[in-house]
């Protein structure tokens, strides 16, 4: 599933390239993907898409007359800048001209990708959104570590909990865990100041350097060819290969179709 860095890639991919263009055409080849419904995407024809945001998973598109097309790409969602007759890609769902030569393609293997059109005060109409925590990298340290004090459980589930903070998934999480040397497993309720600030420490610096390096991939690649990129990360689908800090075989768990990645010397379950 497309976490923080790699939505963040799509959206200053898109960002300088929608700019001051209009929107020529709307098409919705799966329309039900669109929870508005299909036809309610067609008054967006002589608008533009003046800016592009996001929240957590979400990217919030939004439009010159005060609306904002909100998209939830789950798991399988992928964004495509392509010419306007360029070959289509596979489960095509959503398409929008923009200017004269390109579309804004979203296409969906899965088809689980939903598209909301509202207006920003009517966010709630989204499934899920409303009980959003905030955004994890919009906020400061001290607000972090007054949120996670009313968690007890285990410190991955807390992450990857959405109402606490948004925007971290199950790549992410391994990620930030090894960096800031936590046990998947590890119960909040048992890790002090120190592993605390720790945590909010390897938050900024795993999801930044992933932010640099997915932008500059995109940047010579194009939007299309994946959904998600993982090969710069350190433990996540890399078990049984060698820790890059001490050289452990990293250890690999497999829950409900979800793999945990961590390194059992570096991250060890009881402090």
């Amino acid at each position: 599933m497309p976490e923080i860095p790699d939505l963040e890639a799509v959206r200053r991919y898109l960002k300088p390239r929608l700019e001051d263009q209009p929107i020529t055409s709307t098409a919705a080849p799966i329309p039900w993907i669109v929870r508005t419904g299909a036809d309610g995407l067609e008054d967006l024809v002589g608008h533009q898409f003046v800016d592009i945001l996001r929240h957590g998973k979400y990217l919030l598109f939004n439009v010159d007359d005060g609306r904002v097309l909100v998209v939830n790409a789950m798991l399988t969602g992928r964004f495509h800048w392509d010419e306007a007759g360029a070959k289509k890609p596979g489960r095509l769902a959503v398409v929008f001209g923009i200017g004269d030569e390109h579309e804004l393609r979203y296409s969906d293997m899965r088809r689980m990708g939903r598209f909301y059109l509202t207006d920003p005060d009517h966010l709630d109409v989204i499934p899920q959104f409303p009980k959003m925590g905030p955004d994890v990298l919009a906020i400061d340290e001290e607000e972090f570590t007054a949120l996670i004090a009313k968690r007890r459980g285990q410190i991955k589930n807390t992450l990857t909990n959405q109402e606490f903070v948004a925007g971290i998934g199950n790549a992410y999480s391994d990620e930030i865990l090894w960096e800031a040397r936590l046990h998947p497993h590890r119960k909040r309720s048992t890790m002090d100041d120190d592993d605390i600030h720790n945590l909010y420490e390897a938050i900024h610096t795993i999801l930044d350097r992933s932010c640099a390096i997915l932008d500059e991939i995109v940047h010579n690649e194009g939007l299309g060819k994946k959904a998600e990129w993982r090969e710069h990360l350190s433990v996540h689908r890399k078990a049984d290969e060698p820790c890059p800090r001490c050289g452990t075989p990293i250890k690999g768990q497999t829950r409900s179709g979800s793999e945990t990645n961590y390194c059992v010397q570096c991250q060890p379950l009881f402090a």
